[in-house]
């Protein structure tokens, strides 16, 4: 392998101030500063000059970490300032991906070693990647199985997780450079989001009919709520003149918390939606319920709380549906309710409008999310079937000057 060339010539000389030197690398096509300290090289590339400059004056004092840290060292001290400063669902998501699928493959290497190639390497590693979907009912059986790939949202995920981390490192001076830049995930088929149909719909409220959850399930449906948020509603939260819900907190394993992206957002209410919830107080004041007779309840102001009149866990409410699926044969989750309200309000709704009923933060997550189900196929039929009839007519101006007669193209295609 040929040595890149120095600016200054083709002898290399070790600058007095020890600031390294600078190469053109022809075969990369762009400028590298290296620079020796104790044994160890420091490299930077850029195709501006300019560019490396910059870097250089941020880098080149940097010292040398004389350690041995492993990666796996740094990313169990990073994960525990995770935990204290997170909610303990995005600490247990990341955690989780780390054990996963980054540390079997750079856990090991010393972490101011770890290239943009290693981190590639994860990516390529969760990408040929096949899991085990089960589908188990109320007793633990496994009632469907299938091998599935990892998502493109999983190995993005990962890729942003390992770039927090490593941000994180290069702050504290142990590395001198992210290497988590430029890394490219492969393009997969998104699963679609499952909605669900009318006889599924049918058949999961005729079970829900008799419970206590028959109106927690019809106001989801109505308004598109994540379930930790549905079950942290309170009646404070109704704003019965605007006509909305402020959607402010979300409930977890761990109690109420933060909404997902920790942002407040304002969810329209249906009359529908107004219906459900007046069906649902009355349901409370005819059951014996303590949270008539208990002040320090009252305070708690649930809208859909347990029969004790507390904060029911999430884990619970999928009770409800798995009972439902093990009985029928169905597979429903909560968050297919969501979905569904987004198909039901295709059409209606207005991009913004979806993001804001939803609670994103972008319209691009909307897209992102629901993109193919919001595209109109009919609109596209329509579009294609004026684009042949187009096709049609040049086809019959040409049979007409080739005889002088007039063939309708449908009928000679169908003819041939």
């Amino acid at each position: 392998m040929s040595r890149p060339k120095s600016l200054e010539g083709t002898k290399n000389k070790r600058n007095p101030n020890g600031m390294g030197n600078i190469y053109f690398n022809e075969k990369k096509q762009c400028y590298e500063w290296r620079q020796m300290i104790d044994g160890d090289l420091r490299v930077l590339t850029s195709k501006n000059l300019g560019d490396l400059y910059e870097k250089i004056k941020m880098y080149a004092d940097i010292p040398i970490v004389k350690d041995k840290s492993k990666t796996s060292e740094w990313f169990g001290k990073w994960l525990k300032s995770v935990k204290s400063l997170s909610k303990p669902a995005t600490y247990e998501q990341y955690n989780t991906i780390w054990k996963q699928h980054i540390e079997p493959v750079i856990g090991k290497k010393l972490l101011k070693k770890v290239k943009k190639s290693d981190i590639q390497d994860v990516i390529a590693v969760m990408n040929t990647k096949i899991t085990q979907e089960e589908i188990k009912d109320k007793n633990g059986k496994i009632i469907k199985s299938k091998k599935v790939g990892l998502s493109t949202w999983t190995m993005k995920h990962a890729r942003k997780i390992m770039h927090i981390a490593f941000d994180a490192a290069h702050e504290d001076k142990l590395i001198t450079e992210n290497p988590v830049k430029d890394i490219k995930i492969p393009d997969k088929q998104a699963k679609p989001r499952k909605t669900l149909k009318t006889d599924e719909l049918r058949t999961l409220f005729q079970h829900l009919k008799n419970t206590r959850w028959y109106w927690a399930i019809r106001f989801m449906l109505v308004t598109g709520l994540r379930r930790g948020e549905l079950l942290a509603l309170r009646w404070s939260d109704i704003d019965y003149k605007n006509k909305c819900v402020v959607v402010d907190e979300s409930n977890s394993a761990d109690g109420t918390g933060d909404t997902k992206n920790a942002k407040t957002h304002y969810a329209p209410l249906s009359e529908l939606a107004f219906l459900y919830l007046g069906k649902q107080k009355e349901m409370l004041q005819d059951e014996p319920n303590p949270i008539l007779h208990n002040e320090e309840l009252k305070k708690q102001d649930f809208i859909f709380p347990s029969k004790t009149g507390t904060l029911i866990k999430p884990d619970s409410f999928n009770s409800v549906l798995d009972r439902i699926n093990a009985k029928t044969g169905l597979h429903i989750t909560p968050h297919m309710l969501r979905h569904t309200f987004v198909y039901m309000n295709k059409g209606r709704m207005s991009l913004a409008e979806l993001q804001e009923a939803l609670g994103h933060d972008e319209s691009t997550t909307t897209l992102d999310l629901y993109g193919t189900m919001l595209s109109d196929a009919g609109k596209v039929a329509k579009k294609v079937d004026e684009s042949f009839a187009d096709l049609d007519e040049e086809l019959e101006k040409i049979e007409e000057k080739k005889d002088g007669k007039v063939i309708d193209f449908n009928k000679r295609r169908m003819a041939k």
